[in-house]
């Protein structure tokens, strides 16, 4: 299990896991950050406002005896987990500015492990973390391992239609709830100010959805449709009237130029018609004009694709962040090859439902 944070194994898998023990399953858990850059539970737990480096290292410290001791309730041994220490509220950063830096552990882990099922974040995530864990995992799929690796996608935050409406649901049994339950009240820095809505995730069943090879773009957030070609992106926006959100949004485009290196940009969305720079995110060089034509609550954007090979994925994201959470996720671009010459629009879950397996069978695994 790849986790963004401590406490995600405890509130996204904690049932699934306890199958995978009970199974005889070998089972790695992987923290991708130690949860550092936690500063409201933190000032309300030490009560201090100022935190230095020295206390968020204390505080990284006291989540991981936290996880470990929800894992102890999961009966999980230690050696059986790995702490990556990657920034806490920074992976979109790693994943814009210098990608190969995180993808290089996480990588090593998977590769040292073997797995053949991996939970992971889902892309529709709204922790900003979390669906950047999502596309890093994305990448190394395509990029190393074996097609007999199952990825399975789990959500934490948010509501997605295109995670819920085709997730298997896994519902608990009473002594599967109430160990859950005991493994979030690990996580006592956390149910500090969140007690309430942690222990909400006790008792609804947990989900999952297995990540297949898809032509259809499944949207979400402000992002209403989507149509590819080898030259351009062409989408069609309709924002959320929040005026927090309005104020900061930007518009980021991930995916891989001819050579196959991971490249990134981002624009800043105006608030009427414009052409845009397109900045790239590593070096914040000018590296085209986009067009938007709209308002602040809806428009049409056209993106020359020059910079992005045309045979490889893309991922975009209009990021449009309140306090810790954005508005929606990431959305996958197929490639080229991949797409019809009509436009890719959000299609209806009863239309694309996906046959998923049950996900009780990912307890026959190495997790």
């Amino acid at each position: 299990m790849i986790a963004p944070h401590p406490d995600d194994e405890a509130l996204a898998c904690s049932v699934i896991l306890q199958q995978a023990v009970r199974a005889g399953v070998a089972i790695r858990i992987v923290y991708v950050t130690d949860g550092d850059n936690n500063p409201w539970p933190q000032r309300a737990l030490e009560r201090r406002w100022r935190l230095s480096a020295a206390d968020r290292k204390r505080w990284a410290k006291l989540r991981r005896a936290e996880a470990l001791a929800a894992l102890r309730v999961l009966d999980i041994h230690p050696r059986d987990v790995q702490f990556l220490a990657l920034p806490d509220q920074g992976l979109t950063g790693l994943l814009l500015h210098d990608c190969d830096s995180a993808l290089t552990p996480l990588t090593q882990v998977i590769n040292d492990w073997s797995p053949t099922d991996i939970l992971a974040p889902s892309l529709s995530d709204i922790h900003p973390d979390h669906n950047a864990v999502a596309v890093m995992i994305r990448f190394i799929f395509a990029d190393f391992l074996a097609p007999e690796v199952s990825q399975w996608n789990y959500l934490v935050h948010g509501r997605s239609p295109a995670f819920f409406d085709r997730a298997a649901e896994l519902s608990p049994s009473e002594v599967e709830t109430a160990t859950k339950r005991d493994a979030i009240c690990c996580h006592k820095t956390q149910i500090k100010l969140s007690k309430r809505r942690f222990l909400r995730y006790a008792v609804r069943p947990e989900r999952f959805l297995r990540v297949e090879r898809e032509s259809d773009v499944r949207c979400d957030g402000a992002v209403h449709s989507v149509s590819r070609t080898r030259d351009n992106l062409n989408l069609n926006l309709d924002f959320t009237v929040d005026p927090f959100r309005m104020q900061r949004s930007k518009f980021f485009i991930l995916g891989r130029d001819s050579l196959g290196r991971k490249r990134a940009c981002q624009i800043r969305l105006p608030s009427c018609s414009a052409n845009l720079e397109m900045l790239d995110c590593a070096t914040n060089d000018s590296i085209g004009i986009a067009h938007y034509r709209g308002d602040p609550f809806a428009g049409q954007f056209t993106l020359p694709l020059h910079l992005f090979s045309s045979i490889c994925d893309l991922f975009i994201k209009v990021d449009r962040r309140s306090w810790f959470f954005d508005e929606a996720g990431w959305i996958e671009i197929p490639s080229v090859p991949s797409l019809t010459k009509v436009a890719l629009s959000t299609v209806s879950a009863q239309a694309h439902s996906l046959a998923v397996p049950s996900s009780t069978g990912l307890a026959r695994q190495n997790v």
